[in-house]
């Protein structure tokens, strides 16, 4: 038996459908074309796809399981799209008119539907990620709001509505002319829905994006390059390396395979730091592990924009096992018989600090001057270029143990001042 309850958002009440059967449909509108009528709006480039590959992606992370894509007229990229989704085991559809609709799901299922350029942030996908709701997305009227549709004299629908899917029963006898997104909006407001009215505040800070052209994708970009995450970079990452990459980016999303590439090249540029640190070839080995860790960072930095569902990264890690194994080799090579042991005890300390350091709590104070592996490296790389390496361990190990003391020290301060900022 389906059990109902109701759920508090902040802005609204949602009425929340439970049922062990339930599946849930992504419905995603490819219906207009961009305003330079070059195809529909889905598949205007985006990151480093398009912005149906993003939209996917947020419905995986709703949850859904189904895929159906609303497109009157077929286009070649769609169906190797879908071709494609099906080899790596996903249902995926689509549909011309919205009759077509019903056939797809039971009345057990839930609809989540996507409008053509419409994409929601992280706060509106982990809204919808969770138990299935009946949940129309507004916003209040005013006019910087009046590329969405109007409802009524008060609101204007943000192009995102969630229903069960036995509400598609009163789209059968609707005419194939009609918008899909129009259809499934009146079906919406005349089972009076709820609506979350998402307020000013969120829509300002992107809660939902509206691409309709070119123009508009480029913008967007733009926007989120700028808004790239970095308070909690050192300055070396802040003031040079984020830099850099945010002009690299927009030349990396232009090829598809640029992720793998950077993958690969980390890798084996860690492997030939290694193999180069064997044969005691310090400043080689540092600079070919320091650019295998710069071409993790970007990549890292490009799956920042990727809304799917992440799964776990190995790379960084055998990374840092290779720069771990890497400069203990130098160290080695580095060391008298007399030193050996001393070095070896420093440069544990040194592994024990950066590893303390990333897991820990942190405190957004200290970020500018926190050690990552790249700062240690550079240092390790400079003592390398202007005297002995084991020069760098040693200030590497105390930098990163002071580092390591006052950002305990501010965090034990901070929870006792609950009005200090903590990360």
């Amino acid at each position: 038996m389906t059990g109902c309850h109701h759920l508090w958002t902040g802005e609204t009440f949602l009425f929340i459908v439970r049922d062990p059967h339930f599946v849930k449909l992504a419905l995603i509108s490819l219906a207009k074309d961009d305003l330079d009528g070059h195809g529909p709006i889905a598949l205007l480039p985006l990151f480093a796809g398009t912005l149906l590959d993003l939209q996917i992606s947020a419905a995986q992370r709703f949850g859904c399981e189904k895929f159906i894509f609303l497109c009157p007229v077929t286009h070649g990229a769609l169906l190797q799209k879908i071709d494609a989704m099906k080899q790596q085991g996903f249902d995926a559809e689509y549909v011309r008119s919205p009759s077509d609709l019903v056939q797809y799901a039971s009345d057990q299922d839930h609809i989540i539907y996507l409008a053509d350029g419409i994409l929601p942030n992280a706060e509106i996908v982990d809204q919808l990620s969770g138990p299935p709701q009946e949940v129309l997305f507004t916003v209040l009227q005013a006019e910087e709001y009046q590329e969405f549709e109007r409802i009524d004299l008060n609101q204007r629908w943000l192009g995102i509505v969630s229903l069960n899917a036995s509400r598609l029963v009163a789209m059968i006898d609707i005419p194939d002319e009609w918008e899909v997104g129009s259809a499934l909006l009146r079906t919406a407001v005349q089972a009076d829905c709820p609506r979350a009215i998402i307020s000013d505040r969120r829509m300002g800070a992107g809660a939902i994006a509206h691409i309709q052209s070119e123009l508009s994708a480029e913008q967007f970009t733009r926007r989120k390059l700028r808004d790239m995450p970095a308070e909690k970079d050192n300055f070396l990452n802040r003031f040079l390396l984020r830099p850099l990459i945010k002009r690299s980016l927009p030349k990396l999303w232009t090829r598809p395979s640029a992720p793998q590439y950077l993958q690969i090249f980390s890798l084996t540029a860690g492997l030939a730091g290694m193999v180069t640190a064997g044969f005691g070839y310090a400043v080689a080995s540092l600079c070919l592990l320091l650019l295998g860790s710069i071409a993790q960072f970007a990549r890292t930095s490009m799956a920042q924009f990727d809304n799917g569902v992440k799964s776990r990264d190995w790379t960084g890690l055998v990374l840092d096992l290779l720069i771990a194994s890497s400069v203990a080799i130098l160290v080695l090579h580095a060391s008298s018989a007399v030193t050996l042991a001393a070095n070896l005890v420093i440069f544990l300390l040194l592994l024990a600090h950066l590893l303390l350091l990333r897991t820990g709590p942190g405190n957004i104070r200290l970020a500018l001057i926190k050690p990552d592996i790249r700062l240690v490296l550079l240092i390790l790389l400079l003592a390398g270029i202007f005297g002995p390496i084991a020069f760098g361990i040693y200030a590497a190990a105390l930098y990163s143990g002071l580092s390591l003391v006052l950002d305990r020290f501010l965090t034990r301060d901070s929870s006792k001042n609950p009005g200090i900022e903590q990360d």
